[in-house]
């Protein structure tokens, strides 16, 4: 195993190829880490510069006096061989290759990436890369990125660990954190040369500030390992979420192309069945239960209630818990006997709920049977559709359920299912909580499932080891 622990608290960086031009790659690395906190030494390094912006650039990273914990090398890639020596002969721990062209491009870059992998054999330093977009701290509120998106003043960190195949997908689910889904890092090893997805799996398993990891994969090497770490990741009772790519017949010869790998076998995931794996099949899935299990941590119970006004989106989310295996327990006859009493109808309440659009002409009605629903500790889980914007009731229906979330009795799922008006001040008020809130109904359902399923099966573990330790 590789340590990334030089590599996410070095002491010291150098960025190797570093540059004025700031809209280009090679500046924007520069720009970006003074953006963030990062407290340690930046050196420079370019033979093209005396300085840049005012600060000192080395000729080489040899001429550096102190030592270099981590180097970050943005040069074209016929030059990152020798670039590369000098890292070794100047003992630098940790080296981040962001420049591309290797494997991916074809026979004279699988050459060149060769030739780095000698240069790095048997010595101490590390290479995370070629090819790959940077890390984010979350947690320290720095990164390595030539992302023109890179603002590390607006990072929410959280204990969600994610490790994608390419900066894309991954940049995509980071967006996430302006929404509220908060991270401890974001890592890709882009080729893997040296520093492989499993060096950054372990590394997460063992840190204490991630809870939840999150794999967005092309492939696996050393697939015996990834599932003994994935069994260590269960006992530490971190959820794994994977989203695999890569896996169709179209799709295995691009990962050739992406990663310079091939991918003629891929893990039939579908038959892959471990408690500690949640599978997932979008980027809305992937966010959906990160988010959960980032907030929530592990789910109070089983027990759900769906909270509607109207009929016929209370049915339709009743069947996708159905669908889905999530249980409706009966309303008790002391609730359906308050849901009677506030609203003034003599009907028979169950679950789903739908009080009707009686509750259009008195929104206290609404929001009190929210309240009695919530407080009557009868459920962990109360799902809340908003199918569609009517006068002030979502915003009065939003600053309630805010209300009763800082209360923390049950977990809410607000879903959003309006197809048109989306800029409503209901989203913006539960915008304000950090917490999940959902726009597709299928997603919610499905991730809210699995969430459970997951705190279920770790439950039964704990009860489990408790009866066994009691019996010895």
């Amino acid at each position: 195993m590789r340590s990334l622990q030089t590599l996410v608290s070095p002491k010291s960086i150098a960025i190797i190829g570093a540059s004025e031009r700031f809209h280009q790659n090679a500046g924007r690395v520069m720009v970006n880490l003074q953006k963030s906190k990062y407290s340690g030494e930046i050196y420079l390094v370019n033979p093209n510069y005396d300085t840049i912006s005012g600060i000192h650039c080395y000729p080489s990273v040899l001429e550096i006096k102190e030592e270099v914990d981590l180097a970050c090398i943005i040069v074209p890639s016929k030059h990152t061989p020798e670039i590369l020596r000098e890292c070794v002969k100047k003992q630098v721990k940790s080296v981040i290759i962001i420049s591309s062209g290797f494997s991916e491009s074809g026979p004279d870059g699988i050459n060149r990436e060769e030739e780095l992998k000698e240069i790095v054999k048997g010595t101490e330093t590390a290479v995370y890369g070629p090819n790959s977009p940077g890390f984010y701290h979350f947690i320290g509120n720095w990164g390595i990125s030539f992302s023109p998106r890179f603002e590390p003043k607006n990072f929410h960190e959280g204990s969600v660990g994610l490790i994608s195949h390419g900066g894309s997908l991954g940049r995509a689910v980071l967006d996430a954190n302006e929404k509220g889904l908060g991270f401890s890092y974001w890592l890709s090893p882009g080729n893997e040369m040296d520093i492989t997805i499993n060096d950054c799996f372990e590394f997460l398993i063992s840190d204490p500030s991630t809870d939840t990891i999150l794999l967005i994969i092309e492939s696996i090497s050393e697939e015996e390992r990834f599932f003994r770490l994935l069994h260590q990741a269960y006992i530490k009772q971190k959820p794994v979420i994977l989203l695999p790519i890569g896996h169709s017949k179209i799709s295995r010869m691009a990962v050739k192309y992406h990663l310079g790998r091939n991918n003629d076998y891929s893990i039939p995931w579908d038959m892959v069945n471990h408690p500690g794996l949640v599978k997932a099949e979008s980027i809305d899935e992937v966010v959906a239960l990160s988010w959960l299990f980032d907030t929530y941590k592990k789910a109070a119970g089983k027990r759900t209630a769906i909270f509607s006004w109207a009929g016929a989106t209370s049915i339709y989310l009743a069947d996708l818990c159905d669908k889905y295996g999530i249980q409706l327990q009966p309303l008790s006859s002391e609730l359906q006997q308050k849901m009677k009493t506030i609203t003034g109808i003599e009907k028979s309440f169950m679950n789903p709920l739908d009080l009707t659009t009686i509750v259009y002409d008195d929104l206290s009605k609404l929001t009190t049977c929210l309240e009695v629903l919530h407080k009557s500790g009868d459920f962990d889980n109360i799902i809340v559709p908003f199918p569609f914007q009517v006068d002030y009731q979502n915003e009065v229906l939003s600053e309630q359920m805010k209300k009763l979330m800082e209360e923390r009795d049950s977990i809410f799922i607000p879903i959003f299912m309006s197809q048109g008006y989306q800029g409503e001040l209901a989203i913006d008020i539960l915008k304000e909580t950090k917490k999940p809130y959902f726009f597709h109904e299928n997603t919610a359902i499905k991730s809210l499932s699995a969430y459970i399923n997951y705190s279920e099966t770790q439950r039964q573990e704990e009860e489990h080891n408790e009866k066994t330790i009691k019996s010895c």
